[in-house]
This record gives C-alpha cells, sequence and structure tokens, in this order.
C-alpha cells in the first residue's frame, strides 16, 4: 500500500512541476501541439481522414410544423453524453435537434469555423432563425463563430442562417484555471469512446493537440480578443451558471481545512464561494448586460444525469425550453 501511495505522490509532483514550467509559455507551447498533431496527420493520411469523417453536424430529430431547429454544441472532452437528458426533452417538446460534433482539443478559433461551415451546408436558404444551446467550452466556440470577422457573412449570397438565441450552459466566458488538467477529462473522452467502439488508436491526437485547453486559460489571448469585441447583433445571449450544492460545498471545505490546518481554514470561504460549478465560477461565467441564471448543480449535473435509469429533471433543462419559447 505505501509502495501504491509513493507513485501517486510522485505522479502528482510530476504534473504540478509540469504545471509550473508550461505556464509562462502557452503560445511556444501551442505551436509545439500544432505541430505534433501536422506531423502525425501527415504519417498517418487514412486514420486522420477517418477521424475527421466522424465531425460535423448531425441531425437527430426533425422539427415540427412551426417548432424551431436547435443546435447544441458540446465542450471540452465530451464524449457526446451531455445531451443525453436535453436532446430527448427539445424533441418532446417538438423542436428539431442537430448536434455539432468537433475536434473539441483544437484551437477554439478552428472548432469556430468549422461550426461555420456546418450551419452554411445544413442550414442553406433558411430564412427561420435558429437558436443554439452550448455547454461550456460550446459557448465559446458558438460566440466565436457568431463575432469573429470572416466567419459570418452578410448579404444576398450569405448561405448561413441568422441564430435567433444562444444560450450558454456552464460556459468559462473568462476560462478556467482546471483548463490546465484538460488530459483527465480527455482519458474519460477516449475511454468512453472505446468502450463504444467508436475510438481509435490515434484519435486522442487528431482530436486537437490540447490547444483548446490553452484558450481557455483565464487571460489568454484567444479570451481576451473574444471579450474586447461587441455581441453579436440581433441574437439574444443567455447565461446559465450551476453552483454546488452545499453538501459539496461543505465537504470540499471540510477536506481543504484538513489540508491546510495550519492556515486555520483561511482559505476554506473565498475558494469555496468561487466554485461555482466546480469547474467554472459564476463571475468568470457572467457576461456584461447578459442574463443571468443560477442553478443548483455541478458542471455535468445541472443538464444532465449520470444514469440513464434517472428520472431527475437537470434544473438548466426547464429554464432551455422556457428560453426557446420567447
Amino acid at each position: 500500500m505505501s509502495r501504491v501511495l509513493g507513485v501517486l505522490l510522485f505522479i502528482v509532483l510530476l504534473v504540478v512541476a509540469w504545471q509550473a514550467v508550461r505556464t509562462p509559455f502557452p503560445e511556444h507551447e501551442r505551436e509545439i501541439r500544432s505541430k505534433v498533431k501536422s506531423t502525425v496527420e501527415s504519417i498517418f493520411p487514412e486514420q486522420a481522414a477517418q477521424a475527421k469523417a466522424r465531425f460535423g453536424l448531425v441531425r437527430l430529430h426533425e422539427p415540427q410544423a412551426g417548432m424551431s431547429d436547435v443546435v447544441l454544441v458540446h465542450g471540452l472532452d465530451d464524449p457526446g453524453m451531455v445531451w443525453m437528458n436535453l436532446a430527448p426533452a427539445l424533441h418532446a417538446a417538438g423542436h428539431g435537434v442537430s448536434v455539432l460534433n468537433y475536434p473539441n482539443d483544437q484551437p477554439v478559433r478552428d472548432s469556430a469555423r468549422l461550426f461555420a461551415d456546418e450551419l452554411q451546408s445544413m442550414f442553406t436558404g433558411q430564412s427561420e432563425k435558429i437558436p443554439i444551446v452550448a455547454h461550456s467550452m460550446g459557448g465559446l466556440v458558438s460566440r466565436e463563430m457568431l463575432s469573429s470577422p470572416g466567419l459570418r457573412c452578410d448579404g444576398a449570397d450569405c448561405r448561413m442562417p441568422g441564430v435567433a438565441r444562444l444560450i450558454m450552459i456552464g460556459t468559462p466566458n473568462h476560462g478556467s484555471y482546471l483548463a490546465r488538467f484538460r488530459g483527465l477529462g480527455e482519458l474519460r473522452e477516449q475511454l468512453s469512446r472505446m468502450i463504444d467502439g467508436e475510438a481509435g488508436w490515434l484519435d486522442s491526437i487528431f482530436d486537437g493537440s490540447g490547444e483548446a485547453g490553452l484558450d481557455l486559460m483565464p487571460g489568454s489571448a484567444f479570451l481576451t480578443e473574444l471579450n474586447s469585441r461587441a455581441y453579436p447583433e440581433g441574437t439574444a445571449m443567455y447565461v446559465i451558471a450551476g453552483v454546488i450544492a452545499k453538501e459539496e460545498a461543505e465537504s470540499l471545505a471540510g477536506m481543504i481545512e484538513r489540508l491546510e490546518s495550519d492556515t486555520g481554514g483561511a482559505l476554506v470561504v473565498p475558494l469555496v464561494e468561487q466554485l461555482g460549478d466546480g469547474l467554472v465560477s459564476v463571475e468568470s461565467a457572467r457576461l456584461a448586460e447578459v442574463p443571468l441564471f443560477r442553478v443548483s448543480g455541478n458542471h455535468l449535473s445541472i443538464i444532465r444525469n449520470i444514469s440513464t435509469a434517472s428520472e431527475r429533471i437537470p434544473p438548466a433543462i426547464p429554464i432551455v425550453l422556457q428560453l426557446l419559447q420567447e
């Protein structure tokens, strides 16, 4: 047992050391990661093409007469299960449902470009505006697609539909330091794909080389530019932010107090106040002059259940359905 604990401690120390070294040089790290991905793609073009074929907009349900198409955009290192409760609820309400699958570890700008291209392909010539519901980093992909010069089109030749609403759930609009540890999320995503028989042995590279994690760091060049732009005209935006339940906060506070006993628990209160949904604080999710709704739960439980057998209604879902009716 002591040997196992020693190995775990060594791994933790390696992770901490890596984070300490990498933080001051994000752009250099981004360049290295991108070169690794392009090199692997050139060596294994067939596998790269197979991985690329998975990406794009996929229609799950057609809309009933008079109901809107809703486009769902997942976040970082999500294997697609985040919509397991919302997609059926939208379908039951009569909405059409389409899901964007994309290489979510690549730079957010690249994902936004793919999103724009897919919207033009699927909704060519559609006059009705569509709503977008996005979870976590998916909100940043959507905001980038809507506001980046060159991605949106205007005039008679524009094939891209207008966007009526953008509903962001747990989106780190001002970043999250926990993006440094995205490797754990990537492992979870690839394991899930392997269980479903969908993953190839190089998919973790074709999915992106971790540039998205750099974009999500507070103060990143990407977030600085994105948040300096005006909001997209003609699109109503909403933010739904999670706040962990009282018992979760108390449990975490107790753990921190034990670890930080020499501080007298001085770090507990400010840390718990900043937890938000456990990954994204309320302040990070908040955008000036954009309506914000608080719900109780963590980053995933606010929008989905752990078990497919659960009859619990995640608290963000009724809000999404209501906002789509406005």
